[in-house]
């Protein structure tokens, strides 16, 4: 049976955490540079007004994004039973490579190159896997 609990601490925590590294992730500090090169942008793109006027919005869906992603895997975490770091991150793993991973192989019919597909799908994993484990030993 699916565990619906929420523990609010770990949830706003994480979703916060879950928020921050997707920008850091997609900043020139690790992969704007080959993830734009791969969309057909150069690093010296500048934001267009569209562009500028839709960020707001663009937040907004990230922070619902991170929370939504953060409670469904609390839900997977609590309801398999995970007790350990190891056994949370194993749900993480399961969730990235049933979910995340075949819905971003189908983006590749868009024609997006395979380094994009490879950038996202390292944040994917490396957050699934890592908030697992810690909602797991988080009680």
């Amino acid at each position: 049976m699916l565990d619906f609990n929420v523990t609010i601490a770990p949830l706003v925590v994480l979703s916060l955490v879950n928020f921050v590294l997707s920008w850091v992730w997609y900043s020139p500090v690790l992969f704007a540079k080959p993830w734009m090169k791969a969309l057909g942008m150069d690093d010296k793109h500048e934001m267009t007004d569209a562009e500028k006027k839709a960020m707001p919005w663009l937040f907004v869906n990230g922070l619902a994004a991170s929370v939504i992603v953060v409670y469904g895997m609390m839900v997977m975490v609590n309801s398999i039973g995970a007790a350990s770091f190891l056994q949370g991150a194993l749900v993480g793993l399961v969730i990235w490579a049933g979910f995340a991973l075949t819905h971003s192989l189908n983006t590749l019919w868009e024609g997006r190159k395979t380094v994009v597909l490879v950038i996202n799908n390292g944040l994917f994993l490396f957050s699934y896997v890592l908030y697992g484990g810690i909602l797991a030993i988080w009680k």
